[in-house]
C-alpha cells in the first residue's frame, strides 16, 4: 500500500522510531480516574478541522551520504477533512512553518549542500494525509513546502534569497497503527514488520537543480509497541479534555493523548533517534 511521507515531517516523527532502540518496558502507576470504558473510533465528517501548535520539532536524518536536518516550528498546523468516501478518510494540512535547515542531497548527477532557514511569511506548508475509518491508521501522507528561502549554496559562501520547492513522498509496506480501537486502560498492540521508503526531492533553484534522494528504514515487528495506559485530564491550548495517554512500552520514545470528545490528539511529546516533536491541540471546529 502506497503512503507518502512528511516528516509532516512532524506527524510520522513520532510513530517511525517506536521500534529503533531497545530499552527497559516503563511502568507506571494508573491514576484513579482510571475507567474500564472502552471509546469506539470517531466517526468523522467533511469540514471536520483540528489546528495543532508544533512548539519545536527537529529531523536529525543522516544515512548514506544523505543529510537532512531540521529545527523550527509549524504555527496554526489545521487538519481539514475533505473526503470520507470509501474506507478511508481524507485530511488536507497546512501549516506557518519556520526552521533553520542544513540540507546534503547526492544523486549520480549532482550533489546538493544547503543550509538556510524557512520564514512562514515566505513558505507554504501543504499536504495530504490518508486514515483508514476503520482504526485512524495511517495509509498515506504527502507534503509539499515551497516558497522563498535564505540559503547557502556550497561553495558560494553568501546567503541568497532562493526560490525552492522540497518534496517528501515515500511508501509504506502496510498501515501504521497509531491507534487501535476501542481505546481501553492497559490496552496494548503491536507494530507490523514495516519498511519505509522516503523518497525527497530538492528542486526548483531557478530551474537548474532537481536531486531525488531515496532514504530506507525497515522496522521489524514488535508485539508490544504501543500502551494505552489510561485516561488523563490533560489542559492544553484548546482547552481541558478528558484523554487517554498512549505510549511507547519499550523505550519512553513518545506520548500522545486521544481526547474522544474532539476525536484526536490533543498533545504530543516525542523524543526519537531521528528527531522529535512537541505540539498541542490549538483550536478544533468538534463541539466539546
Amino acid at each position: 500500500m502506497k503512503t507518502k511521507i512528511l516528516g509532516i515531517m512532524v506527524c510520522m516523527l513520532v510513530i517511525l522510531s517506536v521500534a529503533a532502540v531497545a530499552e527497559p518496558i516503563k511502568i507506571k502507576q494508573i491514576s484513579k480516574g482510571t475507567t474500564s470504558f472502552d471509546d469506539d473510533v470517531p466517526t468523522w465528517n467533511v469540514g471536520d478541522s483540528w489546528t495543532f501548535t508544533i512548539n519545536d520539532f527537529t529531523v536529525d536524518y543522516d544515512e548514506s551520504g544523505q543529510k537532512m536536518f531540521m529545527d523550527g516550528k509549524i504555527d496554526d498546523f489545521k487538519w481539514t477533512v475533505i473526503d470520507t468516501s470509501g474506507s478511508s478518510y481524507k485530511v488536507d494540512f497546512t501549516g506557518e512553518l519556520t526552521a533553520d535547515y542544513e540540507i546534503y542531497l547526492s544523486s549520480p548527477s549532482a550533489t546538493l549542500y544547503v543550509t538556510g532557514t524557512f520564514k512562514s511569511t515566505l513558505t507554504h506548508l501543504a499536504g495530504t494525509i490518508t486514515f483508514t475509518k476503520s482504526d485512524l491508521e495511517i495509509e498515506d501522507i504527502s507534503a509539499e513546502i515551497k516558497g522563498i528561502t535564505m540559503a547557502t549554496i556550497s561553495p558560494i559562501p553568501i546567503p541568497l534569497p532562493i526560490p525552492f520547492k522540497l518534496t517528501l513522498d515515500g511508501d509504506l509496506s502496510t498501515v501504521f497503527p497509531i491507534f487501535d480501537f476501542p481505546l481501553h486502560a492497559l490496552k496494548p498492540w503491536a507494530l507490523p514488520d514495516i519498511d519505509v521508503e522516503m523518497n525527497v526531492q530538492f528542486g526548483g533553484i531557478f530551474g537548474l537543480i532537481k536531486i531525488p534522494v531515496t532514504f530506507q528504514i525497515h522496522y521489524s515487528w514488535t508485539p508490544l509497541a504501543f500502551w494505552c495506559w489510561s485516561k488523563e485530564s490533560i489542559t492544553v491550548e484548546a482547552g481541558t479534555f478528558d484523554a487517554w495517554e498512549i505510549s511507547s512500552i519499550i523505550g519512553e520514545f513518545f506520548e500522545y493523548y486521544y481526547a474522544p470528545s474532539v476525536g484526536n490528539l490533543v498533545k504530543i511529546d516525542a523524543t526519537m533517534p531521528n528527531g522529535e516533536v512537541h505540539g498541542e491541540l490549538k483550536s478544533t471546529t468538534i463541539p466539546h
